[in-house]
């Protein structure tokens, strides 16, 4: 397929795909029915590429206003994300929001299941500067983080629950979809560590899949993947792009037993990370309408912006004016 194929930014009316353009109407579109004088800024925002954050910094201010203000703010700027991204086959173009309600009822991938040899851990590890803590080391280390500014007390109370709840890591009623399988941040290891299953979405580059299945092999879990038929190395038939083959993932995923728990965990450089997303978008929003019993997963990142308490924004600065060296 050609580059500009799957999913892909809209054309402007001078026939150039422009994230500039993208990105001015949907924020006004996100911005219209709580902001409307937001809205028009955002509309005639004339240097986006430098001027953008004015904008964003509304979102956030409009969305303050009340839950629902917050609420309608997402909806509306998701609908106009499905609504204005297309999606480009070699045979025409079409709404990404209208390509999965005609998906193909058939896919070339078949699922292989990569069985772990390994016994399931059933405490909270978590390693650290070449360590493993478990039990009481990890509350002292949550402490010294709090302590320091690491993390916030409720980041720390939070972790205790899992620690005082180990039958929480017991995932063999669900089985956790991993878009962006082979990134570093993401739970694969983890869940297949604690038994889980792991259903591994992530580009046909045969490296990832020698390491994910060697992974999967050393530990207690079951890894399904998504691979091509015919003959030839696992690792050189397993994967899928997820932009330019979103139909052909949600038919394998449909086929899937279980309860799926839904993570996306992939990343990419500038304009193809929204490509990304929105694929992953898309294909969330057809499976939790086709599987009302499927959830969604949520890693938050750096780059991230949201509104927080009062308190949390003391202890951040609290943390900030304090000497000494985070731990």
């Amino acid at each position: 397929m050609a580059a500009d194929t799957g999913v892909v930014f809209p054309t402007t009316a001078e026939g150039t795909r422009s994230t500039s353009a993208l990105g001015r109407a949907v924020v006004a579109d996100a911005l219209r029915g709580v902001d409307p004088v937001g809205a028009r800024s955002a509309e005639h925002e004339t240097n986006w590429r430098g001027g953008y954050l004015v904008h964003f910094r509304r979102l956030v201010e409009a969305a303050l206003s009340s839950a629902t203000a917050a609420r309608q703010i997402a909806a509306d700027g998701l609908a106009s994300l499905h609504e204005r991204m297309r999606f480009v086959t070699d045979d025409g173009d079409a709404r990404l929001s209208d390509v999965l309600t005609e998906a193909p009822g058939t896919t070339p991938f078949d699922t292989v299941v990569v069985a772990g040899q390994g016994d399931p851990e059933r405490e909270l590890v978590l390693p650290y500067r070449g360590q493993r803590l478990t039990g009481n080391a990890v509350t002292r280390q949550l402490a010294a983080w709090v302590d320091a500014g690491v993390i916030e007390p409720s980041c720390a109370e939070a972790v205790e629950v899992v620690l005082a709840n180990p039958g929480w890591l017991d995932l063999s009623d669900v089985t956790v979809v991993a878009f962006g399988a082979g990134a570093e941040m993401g739970p694969v290891q983890s869940v297949l560590r604690w038994g889980g299953d792991v259903a591994a979405v992530d580009l046909s580059r045969p490296a990832i899949w020698s390491r994910l299945t060697e992974t999967a092999q050393r530990y207690a879990g079951r890894l399904l993947l998504p691979a091509r038929q015919g003959a030839g190395p696992l690792a050189e038939r397993a994967g899928a792009d997820l932009v330019r083959e979103l139909p052909e993932i949600v038919q394998w995923l449909e086929k899937l037993d279980g309860r799926l728990v839904l993570g996306n965990y992939a990343y990419a450089d500038g304009a193809m990370h929204v490509r990304v997303a929105m694929a992953v978008d898309a294909l969330c929003d057809r499976l939790l309408t086709r599987r009302p019993d499927a959830a969604l997963s949520c890693l938050a990142t750096p780059t991230e912006v949201y509104a927080v308490p009062a308190p949390a924004v003391e202890h951040s600065v609290q943390a900030y004016q304090r000497p000494g060296k985070l731990r």
